[in-house]
């Protein structure tokens, strides 16, 4: 297996595994005791087809999104420690929403 192969796939395993919700369920449990410094962003990302969602940051869940006809979407909520990214699908009927982790 080439580097560049073996990279890529570390980077694909280890980002859907740190960006689980189970390891980090919401906001304020990622960053306990401490207080947004501003609202959170809503990034929505123009993403239709299957194709565009190599360039998603969870193209897992941009996938999965796209398959049932919704837009990749981030909420980013920006603490004093750190940001926390949110993923999840965008409507224009339901707004921003998180799928459920099979």
């Amino acid at each position: 297996m080439s580097r560049t192969l073996q990279v890529l796939v570390f980077f694909v395993v280890t980002s859907t595994i740190l960006y689980t919700p189970y390891l980090h369920p919401s906001p304020e449990l990622s960053f306990p005791n401490e207080t947004p410094e501003s609202k959170p962003l809503l990034r929505v990302l123009p993403a239709f087809r299957k194709e565009e969602c190599d360039w998603a940051i969870r193209w897992d869940v941009c996938l999965r999104c796209v398959s049932s006809r919704y837009r990749y979407a981030q909420r980013i909520h920006f603490y004093p420690s750190g940001v926390y990214r949110e993923h999840g699908c965008y409507s224009e009927e339901k707004g921003f929403f998180l799928i459920k982790e099979d």
